[in-house]
């Protein structure tokens, strides 16, 4: 039997196919997929062979429910909702994962990650070894959970800065990962947060969440001399990662979000400001921490939710998102929706 899904072909354009229907194994389960949102990386999967696999399934960020469950598989049940960590399929022996940094297990983010290297939730079904699920409550909706994953990208971003309370911090970029910066910042008490974002369409979301949004031309004005405390680039443009370097203050703190073609740092800045650079890669236990962090309503994400759309209208979000229409879309795959 055969099932629609989004596919990144071997040519690298993404395209609606038909593909069969994921076999049971005995050491995985099989998940009904609800909604699957549309990643910013998904658009340009094509220009990131790094850690996109041709000829494969796409969607990492994902919830469901378990349709059937592989003979070797202990502790899981049909039925059962669940949240998808697509990176969570850990070896759980090599140095990183023996160190608490799964983030750089190999096999879990490079060889077997969901939606990436293996077909993933842009599908009716999916297969997923257990490492990939986590356990989800009632009173997380379905929107809120497939929101778990681009919330862990901006909770791990944002434990990185440190210390937060009475500091001012500047998000570049305004997508879903940096109102989610936002949104997580606030909960720290930070003295002020400024939104840096071009497009209108969401920069809009700027006051809902907790920021001040201004403009490259006009940030010195509202920033004033001193600088602020804290950047997340999250656009992974590099005119917006020069100006987050002019912006902070000596001794300020950049973490790197978003990745493009030209990183636009300059190594003058960072050595006559003493800033320090850190990269933020997916996330550790921050998956599970945000699944809390949603259930409770400590972060709202419905409003950011632009539209769901079933799986036959899948490509046309792409396009839409690529023209920078909306802010996010989630797709139905199956029925539920």
């Amino acid at each position: 039997m055969t099932m629609p899904a989004v596919v990144l072909n071997a040519a690298g354009q993404i395209e609606l196919q038909d593909r069969p229907r994921p076999a049971l194994r005995p050491d995985q389960v099989l998940v009904e997929v609800d909604l699957c949102g549309i990643c910013g990386s998904d658009l340009h999967a094509s220009q990131l062979p790094q850690v996109y696999r041709g000829d494969c399934i796409l969607g990492h960020e994902s919830t469901g429910r378990i349709a059937a469950v592989g003979d070797d598989v202990a502790d899981w049940a049909v039925g059962q909702r669940v949240a998808v960590n697509p990176n969570g399929n850990v070896d759980g022996t090599c140095v990183y994962c023996r160190s608490g940094r799964p983030n750089f297990c190999r096999q879990a983010t490079l060889e077997s990650a969901l939606g990436l290297q293996a077909d993933g939730a842009l599908a009716p079904l999916m297969a997923a070894f257990p490492g990939h699920l986590r356990r989800i409550r009632d009173e997380l909706g379905s929107v809120e959970a497939a929101w778990v994953e681009p919330a862990a990208t901006a909770l791990r971003a944002v434990e990185l800065a440190g210390e937060l309370a009475g500091r001012t911090v500047l998000v570049t970029g305004g997508g879903p990962i940096g109102q989610l910066a936002c949104r997580l910042a606030h909960l720290r008490s930070p003295a002020q947060i400024f939104l840096m974002e071009p497009a209108a369409q969401r920069a809009q979301f700027a006051t809902d969440s907790h920021a001040v949004p201004i403009s490259p031309d006009e940030a010195e004005g509202y920033v004033g001399g001193s600088g602020v405390d804290v950047v997340f680039e999250c656009s992974g443009s590099a005119a917006a990662t020069a100006s987050a370097l002019k912006l902070l203050a000596p001794g300020g703190i950049l973490v790197v979000v978003g990745a493009g073609p030209d990183p636009g740092l300059d190594s003058a800045t960072i050595l006559l400001k003493e800033i320090t650079v850190r990269g933020s890669y997916i996330y550790t236990d921050e998956f599970d921490r945000a699944i809390h962090l949603l259930a409770t309503q400590q972060i709202a994400v419905a409003d950011l939710t632009t539209v769901v759309s079933p799986l036959p209208d899948a490509l046309s979000a792409f396009d839409a998102l690529r023209a920078g229409q909306i802010m996010k879309a989630l797709i139905a795959p199956g029925t539920r929706h």
